[in-house]
This record gives structure tokens, sequence and C-alpha cells, in this order.
């Protein structure tokens, strides 16, 4: 069975980012997703005199997910129209392994935001540098209005066309990962 790796590239113990993933993972098989939270792999400020002294455990547990997993669907949150520090320290990370972060593998980007843009300047900016970081780009997400658009009681998206558009992502994803 192929596998997908979820989490969020965000620092927030009440991420919406975080709550956008498992509103995405519901529509998997629960058996082909597995969802991590990246604060509990936490890593420093990647830098080549800590490389080193060797590389941190928790980069080498991650580096382990990543290499296990057949596909990635990951949930960004937009910092002044960009990746999060701690998505990017992560990567930054996954970089010093052999072979490229993403390992030729499909990718999901996604992100859920307060605001009307929804993330989309963060999103663009996520799927450009796909290609570059080994992976294939299966699609992108956006969720705008967080607040308005997702029941937190429910963990779903309020309304039909962000249903439908975000259902339509997860199904790009599971067919380049099927492939």
């Amino acid at each position: 069975m192929k596998k997908i790796l979820a989490f969020s590239g965000s620092s927030s113990s009440k991420s919406i980012n975080q709550k956008l993933v498992h509103a995405a993972v519901a529509h998997l098989d629960p058996e082909a997703v597995t969802v991590i939270d990246i604060r509990d792999y936490p890593l420093p400020i990647h830098s080549v005199d800590i490389e080193a002294q060797g590389m941190p455990e928790n980069a080498v547990r991650l580096r382990a997910l990543f290499s296990e997993h057949d596909g990635f669907l990951i949930s960004c949150p937009e910092n002044n129209s960009s990746i999060t520090a701690i998505l990017k320290n992560l990567l930054d990370w996954m970089s010093r392994f052999e072979g490229k972060i993403f390992q030729q593998k499909p990718v999901l980007w996604m992100s859920a935001a307060p605001g009307k843009n929804g993330g989309k300047t963060n999103l663009k900016h996520l799927a450009e540098l796909t290609p570059w970081w080994g992976g294939e780009l299966a699609a992108t997400f956006s969720l705008p209005h967080f607040h308005d658009s997702f029941d937190v009681d429910t963990g779903a998206l309020r309304e039909v066309d962000h249903r439908a558009e975000l259902a339509a992502a997860v199904k790009a994803l599971e067919a380049a990962v099927s492939k």
C-alpha cells in the first residue's frame, strides 16, 4: 500500500494549517496516511557547524519518514508572503541528506489563512520550488477566510466549493502516488 506523509509547516499549537491537514486526510484511507506534527521533531537552525558534529537525531528521524512514504501532503501558513521559518529549516536539514528532499515523489501543497488570499502567494512560491527540491507537484489548495470557511466543531470545510476543491486536490495526490 502506498503511504502519504501529512503535516503542516506551522509552529503553532493552534495551527489552522494543521486543522486543514486533518480535514484533507479525512479523504484518504487512514491506513495510507501518517500525520505528524513537526513540533514533535525540534531541530536547531541549520548550520554547517552543527552538521559537522553529526546530523541531529530528529533530522535523521524525519528523513526516515520522508523515505518511507510515497507522497507528501503539506499545509504551510504564509509568513510575509513566504514559507514559515520552521518548515524552511526542516527542508534545509532534509536537503543535507543524499538525494533531493522529496526524492522524486508527489507533493500536495496547501495553505489556510484568515485573510482573503488564503496563502496563495506562498503556494505559488512552494509550487515553483517543488521540482528543485525533487518533488512532483500533484496539486495546490488554498483556503481563504479560515475562520468563516472551517467548522472547528466538525473539522470540515463549510462551503461546498471548498470541499470539492480539497477533495480534487487530495485525489490528484492519490493519483500521482499510485503511478
